[in-house]
């Protein structure tokens, strides 16, 4: 060690630093500076930003640096150079801020801002991207070709392939693709490319077509921070279709005796042939019928795919009307036919057109077909109306599958027109046996239930009494109501059972009734054999 007494001084030095090297770095540890704004911000060229840095404690020193600008100490209440000035409390308050009056497009960059505290010997920094945000370039929006090898021109079905790349754009631009009003490739993302401080994106887009995205317009918008509107590529997309099917067109209005016109309008892409055909008679687009007077136009392009077609009538009449009228129309992609149908009526309004609509396709579509055809479908229905009303009869009458669920009726006396005249003692017992053998197989409950009177429509009570023959020859001059008896022996039944009729006879000086309290009422006497009688007749025997 003697002998090279600088070597020791040496490694001290370089050991120094080193160790003085890691204080600072652990003295830098401990101070945490905040930021604000923190990570980056985007700000418009001419915009100010105001960026604040702090810490816990008192400041000796406030120094920033902006993005191609010099280093500068800020201290509260210092006037500002070059739009750059002290902002924040105090530095006592652990605040160093600085109001950057107005960007300009080399800010943009890292901004950093360097804090000494007090009864420190180093500094402490936090770092802000500044992005100044720079326009992007018109879009390029690129089409796949389809089947047809062609950009603007596809078939029905066919997959739409887009692509849309925006380039110079700072930060990155926003794509956003659109088909006529929808937008499509919302389920791709956007591929981004970084490059020199710039960069660009591209957003791809799919979409099957239909005949009716014939004339979209295809858009490309970038929205970008630094535009005031969206920068947009279009263009135009043309789908290839067949001329599509309609219901049955109807005309209405005609006046016999006066020009007639029928407006068709067709979709077909491309261009189609018009053909009418009036029954058996072919009138070509632009030419006349046989007899001169009916006249077709030539078709007129309306934009879009859609065609329209004028059939002019000189004079209409009846026939006309009759007639059937269909177009062909057809092109490369195929052909169809349209049915029109010519009426002298007023067109009908709301729910009646659709029906009447409806029923004028029936009506044509029966007349489409064959006499046995025809009488087949008349036959068919002849025999469901008779089924129909067999079903009905049998039920009305309780015959056949109807037979079972038949009610009982009543037998006997049933209205006041078969009562009304008095009986012969022949009539009684001529229907005597008749009547038992209904009465055995009526019940209890049927004998005093109300039936309803055929003839006036009243109510009519049976009522079933039953008297003694001495009973038939007592009668009461003051009692309200007599029994008559045809005769002056009735006939004895079998069951000694006697029939009679009785005769409710009205008061005098009593309140009239109403018409549902008159009835007639019936009455039913059982004939009982005094037991004297009884006995002679035994005894004979």
């Amino acid at each position: 060690m003697a002998k090279y007494p600088y070597l020791n001084w040496v490694i001290y030095y370089k050991y120094l630093p080193d160790a003085g090297r890691s204080v600072i770095a652990a003295d830098t540890q401990n101070i945490n500076v905040s930021i604000n704004p923190s990570g980056e911000t985007t700000v418009r060229t001419g915009q100010n930003l105001t960026i604040l840095c702090s810490v816990g404690v008192p400041l000796k020193t406030c120094r920033v640096e902006v993005p191609q600008e010099r280093s500068v100490i800020l201290e509260p209440n210092q006037p500002s150079e070059d739009g750059i000035g002290w902002y924040g409390s105090s530095l006592d308050a652990g605040q160093c801020g600085v109001f950057i009056a107005q960007i300009k497009e080399k800010h943009d960059g890292i901004f950093k801002c360097s804090l000494t505290p007090k009864n420190a010997r180093y500094e402490s920094y936090n770092t802000l991207r500044i992005i100044v945000a720079k326009p992007p370039v018109m879009p390029e929006l690129m089409v796949f070709p389809g089947r047809r090898g062609e950009r603007q021109n596809y078939e029905k079905g066919e997959t739409l392939k887009v692509s849309c790349r925006v380039k110079a754009g700072r930060p990155v631009a926003n794509v956003s693709i659109f088909f006529g009003d929808e937008q499509i490739g919302l389920e791709e993302r956007p591929i981004v490319y970084n490059y020199n401080n710039d960069s660009y994106v591209i957003q791809n887009a799919t979409r099957v077509l239909s005949w009716t995205d014939n004339g979209k317009v295809l858009r490309c918008d970038a929205t970008h921070l630094a535009l005031d509107r969206p920068l947009s590529a279009k263009q135009q997309i043309s789908v290839l279709y067949a001329p599509q099917p309609q219901p049955t067109i109807e005309r209405f209005g005609f006046v016999i005796g006066q020009p007639g016109t029928v407006n068709v309008t067709v979709q077909a892409n491309p261009r189609p042939q018009f053909m009418w055909r009036i029954d058996d008679d072919k009138v070509e687009e632009g030419q006349f019928d046989e007899s001169n007077r009916i006249r077709s136009s030539r078709a007129v392009e309306l934009g879009k795919g859609y065609w329209e077609i004028t059939l002019n009538i000189d004079s209409v009449q009846k026939s006309d009307t009759e007639k059937k009228y269909v177009l062909l129309v057809n092109n490369e992609l195929g052909s169809t036919e349209y049915q029109i149908v010519l009426s002298t009526s007023t067109e009908p309004a709301g729910a009646f057109s659709h029906f009447y609509g409806k029923l004028a396709e029936s009506m044509h579509a029966l007349g489409d077909l064959d006499a046995g055809s025809i009488i087949g479908i008349v036959v068919g229905v002849l025999i469901l109306l008779l089924i129909v009303f067999l079903i009905i009869f049998a039920r009305a009458t309780g015959r056949w599958c109807f037979a079972g669920g038949s009610s009982t009726r009543t037998i006997g006396e049933s209205s006041d027109t078969e009562s009304a005249g008095r009986y012969s003692r022949s009539e009684v017992d001529s229907s005597a046996s008749a009547a038992r053998r209904a009465r055995a197989k009526m019940n209890f409950s049927q004998l005093f239930k109300r039936n309803k009177d055929k003839v006036s429509g009243t109510d009519t009570d049976t009522v079933r009494t039953v008297v003694t023959v001495d009973d038939e020859k007592i009668q009461t001059s003051d009692a309200p109501q007599a029994v008559t008896l045809n005769s002056a022996n009735p006939a004895v039944g079998e069951g000694g059972l006697v029939y009679a009729e009785l005769d409710l006879t009205q008061q005098k000086n009593v309140a009239p009734r109403r018409i549902d309290d008159d009835a007639t009422e019936y009455a039913e006497i059982i004939y009982t054999k005094p037991e004297a009688e009884e006995a002679a007749n035994a005894a004979n025997k």
